[in-house]
């Protein structure tokens, strides 16, 4: 076989110059992305509230208050990020008004999660209130495991959720 090629009869061959598992790789890598960026798509931001019933809102608002409070309490560039959010969500104007007045009274975060009912609810309680911290502070990442573990979120989605808000854990 010196001067001749070694024929391959796979559909992939040697025309291409690659073996069928390396195709079988990339077809998998092409897949995950694409399920990847659709996930993302169809899934709004988890700060996006216009489109959330009322009640779900309010709990939501009210889960953003309280992660910011963690930390002692809560400073003027979280309550303008609640604001904003209180702002943008689907409440009518009488209830926007009182959810602002209300952000800066104390949660309790016990009563917070006796309402969270469903995983879906428990994964966007936690998004947003990922969402409105500093990240970088310790005790503003302590709430957070402990939310997490209060939610019962499965590890996955806690790194998963946590990589999309920028935040190494």
């Amino acid at each position: 076989m010196d001067g001749m090629q070694r024929r391959d009869d796979s559909p992939t061959g040697s025309r291409f110059g690659h073996r069928p598992v390396l195709h079988a790789v990339l077809g998998r890598q092409i897949l995950d992305a694409h399920l990847r960026n659709r996930h993302q798509l169809l899934d709004a931001g988890p700060i996006e509230l216009h489109t959330v019933e009322a009640a779900e809102a309010r709990l939501l608002i009210r889960a953003m208050a309280a992660a910011a409070q963690a930390d002692g309490g809560l400073d003027e560039k979280e309550r303008q990020r609640i604001a904003s959010v209180i702002r943008a969500s689907a409440l009518d104007e009488e209830e926007r008004g009182r959810m602002e007045e209300r952000i800066g009274e104390p949660h309790c975060l016990e009563e917070l999660i006796r309402q969270v009912d469903t995983p879906r609810l428990a994964s966007r309680v936690y998004a947003v209130s990922l969402a409105v911290v500093d990240k970088s502070a310790a005790v503003n990442q302590a709430y957070l495991r402990y939310l997490a573990l209060r939610l019962g979120l499965p590890a996955d989605l806690v790194v998963r959720l946590n990589r999309q808000m920028g935040l190494r854990l």
